[in-house]
Parts: structure tokens; C-alpha cells; sequence
């Protein structure tokens, strides 16, 4: 296709296609829509043409424009609209056009004779959607065209058919005229869902899909027997069922009994891993019942139970929700009462929490809670919650009715990209004129997007949905409609693997060089890029410092680091889909970065006894040495003690305590690598406090303290000149403190030990001259030679509190503070001093005593001083320094006070204030911006001010890929990063001097102080001048996003030559890498217009120059030319002479497909009319040559193509060509069948012994076949217990330590052939540990415990109890238990009944016990003596209740009678004889099976005395006592 530009050269607004039409062949009846897209300056006016005939808007052609993009609609197609069509684009720069073919075909298709060339596959009938019963066979019917011959694959939600169904469940085949089918015998529910036919053709494919409903059966009956399951209300309660069985189980949900269907708040699924999903979203109390899960195939059915308990909180609403059903567009009120008016509530719907809003309107009135949905749709359709803040919730659903009521979509749908999504909505009535939509546009029928109506049933399936498929989607009847977000997840891509041979080499100074290799499976997962990351080796975090592409090995700097010291470093391949583990280089390596003096040293004065401090910065944190006069000073305590050196980050400083008049002058240097700075240290003597204090000749005034010495001195003109000294105009007395001297002209006064007396004018009269000196002495500071400071002074209450301190003379004035103020004498506090002792008495100490008290003996001394501090010295910091600034006192006192600004500090963790001795500090560890000002320390009278500056932390970029190539092409992913040396807020990124724009198509990354910029997909507009600020430093990367390379994809080759006779067509084609860019066509050299006999078409990625009727005025050299590409044709055209035309008569045509295996040998033969005329062969359109693997032939009129040994590559069309005939075979080349070898002779009955290794082995056809193995029908992986190996064509099944439960069928499958494995493992036999296999007898008491126990061998095994025979069943007497090894029988208070023969038997061994019960005594019976006429009673107590027993005298059985009676009650037995007669006395015996009790009875002569009273107890002898009932 070629657009005409008839402008002149340079004139940019002409038009131009952007986009050209397509050539269609469609169906008669079918809509078609003809578009482009043309942009031009001013706007082009649009004309269409067919067959050159302008084409007028009428009834079936309709023409539209929406911004650049121009379309025809020719609407209900004929035949006869099929021709050329051309889009004519004009104003009044110039004029372009492009043209199109559209070939419509009758409704009924022809019979086609033959194949003529590659034609991509296509469905000219799609397989339809239907619903079924369960039970009913299903059809799926296609027709698919296309050269070569498609072959077809039929697969259901992503999966191939033999993963899911039995071989006998499903069959595919094909009828005549490229009809395909797929049927389903005996549908089951299972069976539903989307049905996806793929049709491919060579290396093209095209798909259709239909969905499948099948109605289920009647469900079961539930059972009981459940497990119980408790949620909270207003939770989600979700159940879970795993079920296997081939094939595939068919399951059903029940809820007490009643069937439970897919609904609002009922969520029936299949989820990712198998299981089989019940969700009950928002559950209410009348959600409470009996769930059972029902699993039914072919072999039989199983199920699973679950008793669902909803707990409701403990502080409930007083009146719940309602469910509320409204008519569309009116208002929904939701209302309840809660407990108490001060709790707060939520709305919710489902998980969104609601505003109020003007849709959303909530009320409180007291306890009641109203919201109010104004102008409800059909998305307000859905479950509410309100929700007392952390208590309980009522639910309630809002269902809108609509005209044409509906079931609505859900709110979201989350779909796995490569899946489908299916969205269904149900009518309440059967509908026309429904319509679909995503994002606002209407949904079109496509081979991935299925639109079918079941009656009130709505199905819209979107077919391997991809991300571009995402939106919201819609279903709109009249003025209802409802919508759902599709969502569409990315699949997981695992991150590449750890790389390998991780080397650091240290050869270099100051250098490593780190070195890997790529994982052994980078060609998997490739990485997309390296990561390298540090820490120092003495312990940290890892931190990243570098981002590389290359793949083996970086090199890293000592400027690199951020600090000196030892180095670990380790190594991570990334792409876009994460990082690998690390890996870690042996050793480590010390780098130090090259620092510069940021701030220098400065020369310090102090005083005699002072400290002096010296400090620098750096740029970087390094080792340094500090030198005193040349000599260096080490990192501990140095020159006597009195050095000390620390480090805090990049400041060095110097510390020397004490600093003396020697020191006075000394050099201090430091030095780092290439860093040396220098100062001076200068002390001063304070005046007045050197011993022979020496006034000169301008000093008449000397002060000084007692005990001191004073020198007095003059000169006179004469060295024997008198002088005379004089104290305050007297003369001086000499002694032995006060001595005059004379040597040569010098005169001296000399006081060994000054005191205050000596204080006046001392003059030297010399007689004609005289000198005066002033001289004060001060008596001796108060000092405090002792103090109980040191002890514990933590007290109770009301204890006696005692402070003391002894002061260097008696009876000085003292002063005593608490928390700085002075106290006052009290009876609560009393002061006491004793000579030189002082004392603070608390007599009762109070808790309001706690705090800081203070003896200040400073009376006679100077008020509190400060005698030094760093004021002088530069107090710039940085953010995140540390600040310390100091004083150091006179004397101890109180604590001073810190300000800022003028106003007190307050310490904290940001601010610390610290006092130790005379030394006071203000410390700011981690300085800030804000600590920026004017602090001062006020002590007494005295105050120290120190101007703190801290700036901001310099940002420096450490690294960044600015140097790396920046350009692109479209499509390709872009990332632009740096690396900063600290964290800063904002980071900010401009485009060509305007700040970027967060969005899809650009993403800003942050991961530690690496900021990334990230464009997904490159444009060309993305083409420019990106620029990284980061405060103080940015960096500028220049992108080129160009447009992708335009490729020649067929012919391989760059030169063809083609061999025309006239009047033949001449057909030139082209496939691009890139479907929509233009080509330029030249003949000759000239570029070539479009004409009746030239046309140039566009069909997707395809080129074609077509003449329709060749002359030898076409012949020439054509050429196709790309931006970057160009393929020449060079064309011949010929003309034969008047002969008869050369006909093939062999083979008949349409030749049939030829279909061999590989290595077969291919014969193609063809017989022609003339036995000299010459043919062509040709494969796909290129002319085939003898040699390699093709041979030539020709014998007389026969023309023999052959392929001596066929391979895959053979595949495809081959043409004979005679000047006035062709013929076509297509050749099919089968992939290789890969067989299972010598199956018929693989033992497949395999028995094994429990823990044996089970091993199953098959060798196939060829090495390069894939098996899969199954276990009843569940496919087996690899894992620590089952492997699956493969060793050339040995494909074998190992399962380590065999069990019971690997019993089973085990089918090894290649996809061309398979075998089934029936394994048996028998366990070993059970036996009765220690079991002899005599018969135990046991004998027991009634009414004793009987525990029969024994131990097997397996923990595993099953044993039966029996009693005679039968087996015991389990009851309230009566327990049998099985723990680990141990089997044991319990049966609580045996009875007689229970004797027997038990049995425990273990199927291969058996334990026998007779057991026998013996009734006996718990009391016998006890002599008794009695009078005649009296009444007698014997009586003894057995063992258990329910005992026989005989009675019997003098060894005859007794029966009853008037005077004998024979009574039983509980486990008493009693013989009552009235009034006994001599002939009763004798021996009496009461007898039971086991045991018996013998007593005699004694009657005396009729007594005459009064009867004993009755009840009277008779003791017998030393034995049990006997009981005789008296009476009349």
C-alpha cells in the first residue's frame, strides 16, 4: 500500500497515515468496519472510494470520525461489496490515500479445490455456549480454515482436557470440510466452565472459546458427626474441603440439609491449590448450622462436616438491622438502636468504610443510628454494617429492585493474567437489548470475548485476559446497570539465582577488585542487572553502594566508602522481578576515601594550668596522627598523661590538660594522607601569683596572698649610696621574716612569708630620691579540707540528716545552699559550727529535704569565676555532629544556668547538660538546623557566650548511571539512578526543565539512598533531559527513545529473482517486524504509484505488490525498502510460443495431505502432458534446488520430488509448476511418538514390604521423551520422598521407605502411550509382645476392676477384643484404649456374667484369658446364744449385691417356713428363726458358689425373768458382733 504526497518537498502538514486499513474476508451478513488513522495541518478531508467510484453515506454505509482516527461501516455485507477500497486524505498542504481489499463470500461456504498458499488459520464457525442437564452429552462443532491444513487443541479454564478428565469422559475429532468437534458424554457439574479451542497453523494460531453450564442434581442428605467452627459475627467464616479421585468429584455444599447456591454473601469455588472453597461472607446468628461438604464420582461419594457456631459480643445492639428492598432511585434508610448514646459507630459497606456525605447521610438521635442512601442503584445493592467502635456489629442487605430486576456483579473479580474471566448476571426476566462494557466501552463479540444469553442468564467471558483487559465492567438493561473491577494480577515470576565464584583480589592499593560469574541457569532467569552492597567488617548493616550491568566483575575505590576502615562486600543478581540471595566475597579490604580539610586548626591561649583544646574537621571519616613539637602523639593518654586524642566522625580534636608556661609556643600538627595543618599554643601567666613576685620600674602596685614571699627592689646611681626602707613613713624593722640586702647599686626589701599586717607603702629613701611601692597581702582563702560529700545521704523520713565539711582555719564564715537558694535556720534545720568544722543538722528529715545543698566557705574569696571555656573557638557544625560546649569554674558551686537565645534550655535526649568537677558542658549529640543560635552559661556574675552555627549535611551524589548508554527504543524499559551519600527530603526529577508527573508510565523508586526513575514502557515521548535534584547536588541524563527497528522478516533472503510468464499475476510479499510501519516500493530505481494493474496492499505485517496481468513491461527490479531494511525481487517475465499447453494429468487434484513420520522417505510425483516441458518446484514460494537433503528427478513425463529421510523442517507446501498448470501437495511430518519400550513384558503387579524403596522404571522410545506420573489419578512431584529420575530413555519412580498409604495404581504417562502400576505394600505381621501363646487364667472378686492388657509390636496395628466369641462393645462399665504400643480391656466392677474366655486377637496374633469371678465374704456369720421362745437373726455380708446364697444347718439345705424366713437386701444376707426351740441350736452355714460362713446357734431353757429390751446387742467372744432381735 502506498500513500501519493503530492506537496511540495519541505511542507509538514501534509497528510499522512498513521495507521492503514486492513484488508478483510468476511462472511456474508457480517458488519465490517474499515478504519485508519490520518493526521494532518490543517485538518484533511476524508473521501472513500470503491472500484473508483466515491462511495456517498447511505443505509448500509456509514462513515465516522473520532479525532484522527477515520472508519467506513459497511454494515450487512453482500458479495457484492467486496473490491478495492481507498481512504483519500486532502487539504491544502496536499493530498495522500491508501486502499484496502475487502472479499465477502457467500453464506454458504464452497468447496474448496485445494490449497493455495499460507493463509493464516481462522474460524469460520465458532463453537457455540450452551446449558445442559446433568447427564446429557455435549457437542462443541467448529470449522477452522487455513493453509497448512491447523491442527487443533481443545482445553477447559486453562488446562488440557487429559489433565482433568478420564480418556472415556471426553473424545475430539474431525468430520469433512474442516468441521472439528469436542464431546462430552454424560455432563457433569464439574464439567462447566469456559472451552477454549486453539487452532495453529505453522507458527500463526487463532482461538475461539464457548462456555458451558450444567445444571446440578438433588443433593444428599447431610449426616451428623460434625466438627465444630466458631466465628465472630459480622466475620467471614471460610471452609475448606481437598478431595482426589479420578474422575474428577463432583461436590456439593449443603447448610442443614438445604442446598446452598453461589449468592451475596455465599462464595462456592475452586481455589489455586485444589481445595474446595465454602465462604460465608458477614456471617449473622442465623447463619449458625450444620455445613457438610459432599464429594461423588463414578467409585463412590465421601463428605466432610462442620458445625458453625457465630458468637455475638457481649455488648450488643438493642435492635439490629433490618433488611431493606427498595425500587431503584428512591432512598434506602438503615436504622438500630445501640446500648448507650455515648458509643460511637461506622458504616460500612462490605469492607469500604462510609463518609457522610450528600449520598451517605448518618444521623444520631440518642441511642439510635440512622444512615439514609439517597438515589440507590444498583452498585448500592450489597450488605451493610454498623459497628460500634471495638464491639459488636449488625448487618443487614440492601437490595434494590430494579424495572428489570437483576442479580448484580460483584464489586471486584481478582484474575491471574493468562486466565479467564467470567462475570454472569441473572434477570429476573427473560431481556433483550442487554449490553456489556468495559471502562465506558461497549463490549464486542471477538475470538476472546464471549457474549451469550441463557434465557434470564447473562454470561460475558474474556478469554486469557491479559493486564490491558483490567477495568471496570459493566452490565447495562435500559437504566439499570451494574459494574465490577476487574483486576488482573501478574504471574509470579521467580527472581534470578545467587551467582557463583564470588573472588575479591587486593592486589591494588587502596582498591578491590570483586569478581563472579553468572548461576549456571542464567539462561532461565536471567539477571537484569547486579547488586553490590558493603559493611564494615568490624559488625553493621548492609548497605548497597553500587548497581552494575556488567556480568563477571566491578571494581571499588577507596574514594567509594564513606569512612575508613575494613571492608566485607557481597554480591546479588536482580531483575524486574526481585533479587537473588547474596553472596558473599571471602575477606575483606581496608579503603580509606581521600579527605580535605573542611574547617582548620586555630592557635589557642590559655592560662598557666589550663586546658587547651585543638580541632579540625574533614571531609571524610579517616585515621589521622597529631604531632606536639614533631613528636607524634598515639591514640591513648601521651606526654605524661597530659595528651589526649579522640575522634567523633570526621572531627579530630586534642586535648592538653594543664598547659604550662614551658608549653607556651609548642607546634601542634595533624595529619591524613594528604591533609597537614599547623598551630600555635600560647600560655599566659596570671600577675600576682608567681612566688618573688618582682615589681619593675612602672609597677608600684603588688597584691598577693598571705604566706607569699615579697621582693622589693631598686637601683641607686652609687654602689656605697645608703638607702633607708620605711613602712608607712616608718622605718622598717629587720627580724627574721623582713631582711634589706645591697649588692653593687641594687637595693632589696625582702618579706620571706607575707601576712596580712604587711599590707602598706613600703618606701626605699635613698636620700636625695626615693621609690614607693604599694603592697596589699589578702589573707588566705577559706579552704574546705574535708566533707562527708563522698557518702550516701539517701535517708527515710524523720531520720536525722548531718552534713558536714572542715574548713582550712577556725571560725570562717560559711554559707549553706539548697538547689541554689540559701537556707534559713529553723527547728527544722539547724547550722552548727565548731572551730573549724561546720555543720547542716536535719534533726527530721522530711521528703521535701531531697535535693542538692551546697557549703559555700567562699566568704573571704572571689565570688565564682569563669576560668575558661571554648568560647573562642569556631563552634560551625553539621547536621548530625556532636556540639559540646564548656566552662571551667573558679570554685565549685551551685549548677549554672544554660539559655538560648535568652531563654532557659530544658534537657532532654537532644540536649544533655553535664557537670563534672569544676567543668561544666552543654552537649547536643546529634546537632539539628534548629540548634542553631546564641547560647550562654551564667555563672554567679560571669557568663560565657557561644555562636553555634549548624548547616544542613552537604549532599553529595556518590554514583549513578548517568555515564551508562541512554538509548532506547519503544517499549524498552528505562531506569535512571543515583546514589546519594545521605538520606534528603525532597528528592526531585525534572523533565526538560518541568517537574515529573507520577503515573503508570513513570514511577519513582526510593530503596535506601538509591532513587530510581523508572519508565516501564519507553515512548517517544519520553525522549529528553532528565535531571535528578537532590538539594545540594543533581545530575543530568540525556534520553533517546527511538523507535524500534524495522525488520524484513520474510524472504530470508535480500535477493530473489522470479520467473514470470505472461500473462501471469505477480505477487511480491514482505513480513515486517513492525505491522504498522510504512514501506517505500521502487521499480528499477523510480518509486511506483498504485494502478488498475498495480495494487499495493497491506495485510497485517505484510507487503504485496500485486500485478494482476503480468507483460514484459513489468520486468525489472523491485524493491521493498523499510527505514532500515530493503529486499530486492528481480523479476522476469516471459512469453511461450504457441504449443500446447503443458497440463499435469497425474496427480488427481485436490492432492490429499500427505502425513509421514520422521525418516520417512517423501515421494512427490507428477505426470505431464509432454514429456520435454519443463517444471518448477517450489516450497512456501521458494523455488527448490537439487542437492542436500532434496533430490530431482525426471524419467520421461514423470517429475519426482523426493526427501530421502523426512524431519520436521519438511513440513509444509510444496508446489510443481508447469507453464500452464500447477499442483500442490502438503506435506505433514509427525512429531515422534514416544512409546514405552517392551511394556507387554513390564511386570506391572508390584508387591513390597512396608519401608522397602519402591522402584518403578520404563525406558522410552527416544531420550528426549517427558513422562508424568500419577497416583490415582493425583500427579506426583519431585519432592524429598518421591523422586522422579531420568537417565537417557530411563524414566524411573522412586519412593524412599514405602508405606501403607503408597498402595495404589500408578499410571507413568508420555501423552503417545502409558502403563499403569498396581502396587501392594504389606506391612509386616502384628505381634503380641511377649505373648507365649498359652491360655492365662485370672481370677477375680466380684465387683473388682478387670484390666486386660497387652503389647504389639506396631504402633499402627488393630486388635479385636472378644468375650466367648464375641466381640466386647465399648459402654459405660466397659473401656478399651489404644496408646502408642499398648492394647488394654477395662471393666469396671465385674459381675459373674463377665466371666469368660477373652480374646485379644491382632489378626496375626492372639492373647487368650480365662477369667474367672468368685463371689466371697466381705462378713461372716457370728455365733449366737439364745433363750428359748426368742426370735434369732443371722446375717453375713457378701462381696457384691446381686450373690446367691443356701442356707444350711447341720449340713441339710434349709428352706423357708412359718418360723424361718430368708431375707436379702443390697450385699446383706440374713436367716430370721422365731421363737427358736432347742431342736434349733445347731451348726448354720450360709454358702455361695465360692465361699461359705459357718456360725452355731445356742438356745438355753425358757427364762422366767422379764425380756431384755429390744435391739439388745450381744457380744460374742473376741469376734464380730451378732445381732438378736427380740420380741414377741
Amino acid at each position: 500500500m502506498v500513500g501519493t504526497v503530492t506537496h511540495k518537498a519541505g511542507d509538514g502538514g501534509t497528510p499522512r497515515f498513521l495507521a492503514y486499513p486492513r484488508a478483510f474476508t468476511v462472511q456474508s451478513g457480517t458488519n465490517v468496519v474499515l478504519s485508519c488513522q490520518i493526521v494532518g495541518d490543517p485538518q484533511p478531508s476524508i473521501l472513500w472510494e470503491k472500484d473508483k467510484n466515491t462511495i456517498e453515506p447511505s443505509g448500509r454505509f456509514h462513515m465516522e470520525s473520532k479525532g484522527d482516527l477515520y472508519s467506513l461501516l459497511v454494515s450487512c455485507a453482500t458479495p457484492k461489496d467486496s473490491g478495492l477500497y481507498v481512504c483519500r486524505a486532502k487539504n491544502s498542504v496536499g493530498e495522500t490515500y491508501a486502499a484496502t481489499a475487502l472479499r465477502v463470500e457467500p453464506a454458504e461456504p464452497r468447496e474448496e479445490e485445494g490449497c493455495s498458499g499460507s493463509v493464516a488459520p481462522a474460524f469460520l464457525i465458532a463453537p457455540s455456549s450452551m446449558r445442559v442437564c446433568r447427564g446429557e452429552d455435549v457437542m462443541f462443532t467448529c470449522r477452522v480454515s487455513g493453509q497448512p491444513c491447523p491442527v487443533l487443541e481443545w482445553e477447559k479454564d486453562g488446562h488440557k482436557l487429559s489433565d482433568l478428565f478420564e480418556s472415556s469422559h471426553f473424545s475430539v475429532g474431525q468430520k469433512p470440510e474442516d468441521w472439528h468437534f469436542l464431546k462430552l458424554f454424560s455432563a457433569r457439574p464439574q464439567d462447566g466452565g469456559v472451552y477454549v479451542c486453539r487452532a495453529r497453523s505453522g507458527s500463526q494460531e487463532a482461538l475461539a472459546a464457548a462456555v458451558l453450564l450444567v445444571e446440578p442434581q438433588a443433593l444428599l442428605d447431610a449426616v451428623p458427626g460434625a466438627k465444630a467452627f466458631a466465628v465472630s459475627a459480622g466475620k467471614h467464616a471460610k471452609f475448606r474441603c481437598y478431595v482426589t479421585g479420578k474422575p474428577k468429584p463432583e461436590i456439593i455444599w449443603q447448610k442443614d440439609g438445604e442446598p446452598l447456591a453461589p449468592g451475596r454473601r455465599h462464595l462456592i469455588y475452586e481455589d489455586r491449590e485444589g481445595y474446595f472453597i465454602l465462604k460465608v461472607l458477614y456471617c449473622k446468628p442465623q447463619d449458625q448450622g450444620l455445613y457438610v461438604c459432599t464429594a461423588s464420582n463414578t467409585a463412590g461419594q465421601t463428605l466432610s462436616a462442620v458445625q458453625l457456631q457465630v458468637k455475638e459480643h457481649r455488648l450488643r445492639f438493642q435492635v439490629q438491622l433490618a433488611d431493606v428492598e427498595v425500587v431503584e432511585r428512591e432512598d434506602a434508610v438503615l436504622e438500630c438502636q445501640v446500648p448507650l448514646e455515648t458509643i460511637p459507630t461506622s458504616w460500612y459497606l462490605e469492607d469500604r468504610e462510609l463518609q457522610p456525605s450528600h449520598k451517605y447521610v448518618m444521623e444520631e438521635q440518642g441511642v439510635l443510628r440512622r444512615l439514609t442512601i439517597r438515589d440507590a442503584r444498583i452498585d448500592d445493592d450489597g450488605i451493610y454494617l454498623c459497628q460500634m467502635k471495638d464491639k459488636g456489629r449488625s448487618i443487614a442487605e440492601v437490595s434494590i429492585c430494579l424495572p428489570i430486576p437483576l442479580l448484580r456483579l460483584p464489586r471486584k473479580l481478582d484474575v491471574m493474567e493468562g486466565e479467564n474471566a467470567v462475570f454472569c448476571v441473572e434477570t429476573r426476566d427473560v431481556i433483550e437489548g442487554s449490553c456489556w462494557s468495559r471502562d465506558g466501552i461497549q463490549l464486542r463479540e471477538s475470538p476472546r470475548t464471549v457474549l451469550k444469553s441463557f434465557g434470564r442468564t447473562h454470561l460475558l467471558v474474556l478469554v486469557h485476559v491479559t493486564r490491558q483487559d483490567a477495568g471496570i465492567i459493566s452490565f447495562t438493561v435500559g437504566e439499570s446497570q451494574t459494574s465490577s473491577q476487574l483486576r488482573v494480577k501478574c504471574v509470579k515470576h521467580d527472581p534470578p539465582s545467587a551467582p557463583v565464584a564470588a573472588e575479591m583480589s587486593v592486589v591494588e592499593s587502596n582498591t578491590a577488585l570483586l569478581t563472579w560469574c553468572p548461576a549456571p541457569d542464567s539462561h532461565l532467569r536471567p539477571a537484569s542487572h547486579y547488586l553490590l552492597e558493603r559493611r564494615e567488617a568490624a559488625g553493621g548493616e548492609w548497605v548497597q553502594c553500587l548497581a552494575t550491568d556488567l556480568p563477571s566483575c566491578v571494581r571499588v575505590l577507596g574514594d567509594s566508602v564513606p569512612r575508613e576502615a575494613d571492608y566485607c562486600f557481597r554480591i546479588s543478581a536482580a531483575n524486574k522481578h526481585g533479587r537473588s540471595s547474596p553472596v558473599e566475597f571471602p575477606g575483606s579490604v581496608h579503603l580509606a576515601p581521600a579527605a580535605r580539610l573542611e574547617r582548620g586548626l586555630q592557635d589557642t591561649w590559655v592560662r598557666d594550668g589550663e586546658d587547651a583544646q585543638f580541632s579540625l574537621e574533614l571531609s571524610a571519616v579517616v585515621h589521622g596522627s597529631w604531632f606536639l613539637n614533631g613528636a607524634r602523639l598515639s591514640e591513648q593518654e601521651d606526654a605524661g598523661g597530659r595528651c589526649s586524642v579522640q575522634r567523633h566522625g570526621m572531627e579530630h580534636s586534642l586535648l592538653i590538660r594543664g598547659a604550662r608556661l614551658v608549653d607556651s609556643g609548642a607546634q601542634v600538627t595533624f595529619m591524613s594522607g594528604g591533609v597537614r595543618d599547623s598551630a600555635i599554643l600560647h600560655v599566659q601567666g596570671e600577675q600576682g601569683t608567681h612566688p618573688g613576685a618582682l615589681p619593675g620600674p612602672q609597677q608600684h602596685g603588688l597584691s598577693l596572698p598571705a604566706g607569699m614571699p615579697v621582693l622589693l627592689e631598686c637601683q641607686v646611681s652609687t654602689p656605697d649610696a645608703p638607702v633607708c626602707w620605711l613602712k608607712d613613713g616608718k622605718a622598717v624593722p629587720l627580724d627574721d621574716i623582713i631582711a634589706m640586702q645591697a649588692e653593687g647599686c641594687v637595693r632589696r626589701l625582702l618579706l620571706r612569708s607575707a601576712c596580712p599586717s604587711d599590707t602598706g607603702v613600703y618606701t626605699c629613701d635613698a636620700g636625695d630620691d626615693a621609690v614607693s611601692f604599694v603592697v596589699t597581702v589578702t589573707a588566705e582563702p577559706v579552704r574546705i579540707i574535708s566533707s562527708n560529700e563522698e557518702a550516701s545521704h539517701t535517708y527515710m523520713a524523720r531520720q536525722r540528716v548531718e552534713l558536714w565539711c572542715q574548713l582550712s582555719r577556725p571560725a570562717a564564715p560559711v554559707r549553706w545552699y539548697k538547689d541554689g537558694e540559701e537556707v534559713e535556720v529553723s527547728e527544722s534545720l539547724v547550722l552548727e559550727q565548731e572551730g573549724s568544722r561546720c555543720k547542716l543538722v536535719l534533726p527530721c528529715a522530711q521528703t521535701q529535704d531531697t535535693g542538692e545543698f551546697v557549703c559555700d566557705a567562699g566568704g573571704d574569696s572571689e565570688p565564682v569565676r569563669i576560668v575558661s571555656s571554648n568560647e573562642g573557638a569556631s563552634h560551625a557544625y553539621v547536621a548530625g555532629q556532636r556540639v559540646e560546649l564548656w566552662c571551667q569554674l573558679s570554685r565549685p558551686a551551685p549548677p549554672v544556668h544554660w539559655y538560648k537565645d535568652g531563654e532557659e534550655v530544658e534537657a532532654g535526649e537532644s540536649l544533655v547538660l553535664e557537670q563534672e568537677g569544676l567543668q561544666c558542658r552543654l552537649v547536643l549529640p546529634c546537632a539539628r538546623h534548629t540548634n542553631s543560635g546564641l547560647y550562654t552559661c551564667h555563672a554567679g556574675d560571669n557568663a560565657a557566650s557561644f555562636r553555634v552555627t549548624v548547616t544542613e549535611v552537604p549532599v553529595r551524589i556518590v554514583s549513578s548511571n548517568k555515564e551508562g548508554p541512554h538509548s532506547y527504543v519503544v517499549g524498552q524499559r528505562v531506569e535512571l539512578w543515583c546514589q546519594l551519600s545521605c538520606p534528603v527530603s525532597p528528592v526531585c526529577w525534572y523533565k526538560d526543565g518541568e517537574e515529573v508527573e507520577v503515573g503508570e508510565t513513570l514511577v519513582l523508586e526510593q530503596e535506601g539512598l538509591q532513587y530510581r526513575l523508572v519508565l516501564p514502557c519507553a515512548r517517544m515521548q519520553d525522549t529528553g533531559e532528565f535531571i535528578c535534584n537532590a538539594r545540594d547536588a543533581s545530575v543530568s541524563y540525556s534520553v533517546l527513545v527511538a523507535e524500534p527497528p524495522v525488520r524484513i522478516l520474510q524472504p530470508p533472503q535480500r535477493s530473489l529473482e522470479l520467473l514470470v510468464q505472461a500473462p501471469g499475476c505477480v505477487e511480491l510479499r514482505c513480513e515486517l517486524s513492525v505491522q504498522d510501519a510504512p514501506v517505500h516500493w521502487f521499480k528499477d530505481g523510480l518509486e511506483v504509484d498504485e494502478t488498475d494493474n498495480l495494487l499495493l496492499l497491506v495485510e497485517g505485517a505484510w507487503r504485496c505488490l500485486f500485478i494482476p496481468k503480468s507483460s514484459a513491461e513489468d520486468a525489472g527490479e523491485y524493491i521493498c525498502e523499510t527505514k532500515d531494511e530493503a529486499v530486492s525481487f528481480d523479476v522476469k517475465v516471459y512469453a511461450i510460443p504457441a504449443e500446447p499447453p503443458v497440463r499435469i494429468l497425474q496427480p488427481c487434484r485436490p492432492v490429499p495431505v500427505i502425513t509421514v513420520s520422521p525418516g520417512e522417505t517423501v515421494t512427490l510425483c507428477c505426470e505431464l502432458s509432454r514429456e520435454d516441458a519443463p517444471v518448477c518446484w517450489a516450497k512456501e514460494g521458494v523455488r527448490l534446488e537439487a542437492g542436500g537433503s532434496l533430490v530431482l528427478e525426471e524419467e520421461g513425463a514423470h517429475r519426482r520430488l523426493l526427501i530421502p529421510a523426512a524431519q520436521a523442517e519438511h513440513s509444509g507446501k510444496y508446489t510443481c509448476d508447469t507453464a500452464n498448470d500447477t499442483v500442490t501437495f502438503t506435506i505433514q511430518v509427525l512429531d515422534p511418538l514416544v512409546r514405552i519400550l517392551e511394556k507387554d513384558v513390564l511386570p506391572t503387579h508390584r508387591h513390597c514390604q512396608t519401608m522397602e524403596d519402591l522402584v518403578l522404571e520404563v525406558h522410552l522410545s527416544h531420550s528426549q521423551g517427558e513422562v508424568k506420573w500419577y497416583k490415582d489419578g493425583e500427579k506426583l512431584q519431585d519432592t524429598g520422598r518421591v523422586r522422579l529420575e531420568e537417565d537417557g530413555v530411563r524414566r524411573s519412580l522412586v519412593i524412599l521407605g514405602a508405606t501403607g498409604k503408597d498402595a495404589g495404581e500408578y499410571l507413568c504417562d508420555t501423552g503417545d502411550d502409558s502403563i499403569v502400576f498396581f502396587i501392594t505394600v504389606e506391612e509386616p505381621p502384628v505381634t503380641i509382645v511377649g505373648s507365649t501363646g498359652t491360655v492365662v487364667h485370672r481370677c477375680l472378686v466380684a465387683g473388682e476392676d478387670l484390666v486386660l492388657a497387652c503389647e504389639l509390636s506396631r504402633p499402627d496395628a488393630i486388635v479385636r477384643w472378644l468375650r466367648n466369641g464375641q466381640e466386647v462393645q465399648p459402654g459405660e462399665r466397659v473401656q478399651v484404649e489404644a496408646r502408642g504400643v499398648l492394647r488394654q480391656l477395662t471393666i469396671n466392677g465385674a459381675q459373674p456374667s463377665d466371666a469368660g474366655c477373652y480374646i485379644c486377637d491382632a489378626a496375626s496374633d492372639r492373647m487368650v484369658t480365662n477369667v474367672e469371678l468368685r463371689v466371697k465374704f466381705l462378713r461372716g456369720l457370728s455365733d449366737v446364744r439364745a433363750r428359748q421362745g426368742e426370735r434369732v437373726v443371722l446375717w453375713c455380708e457378701l462381696c457384691k449385691a446381686r450373690g446367691d446364697v443356701v442356707w444350711r444347718k447341720d449340713g441339710r439345705v434349709l428352706a423357708p417356713g412359718p418360723r424361718r424366713q430368708m431375707t436379702a437386701e443390697g450385699r446383706e444376707r440374713s436367716l430370721v428363726l422365731s421363737r427358736v426351740e432347742p431342736g434349733d441350736a445347731g451348726e448354720y452355714c450360709c454358702e455361695s458358689n465360692d465361699d461359705q460362713t459357718l456360725a452355731t446357734l445356742t438356745v438355753q431353757g425358757e427364762h422366767k425373768a422379764s425380756p431384755p429390751p429390744r435391739g439388745l446387742l450381744f457380744h460374742g467372744g473376741d469376734g464380730d458382733a451378732g445381732t438378736v432381735m427380740s420380741g414377741l
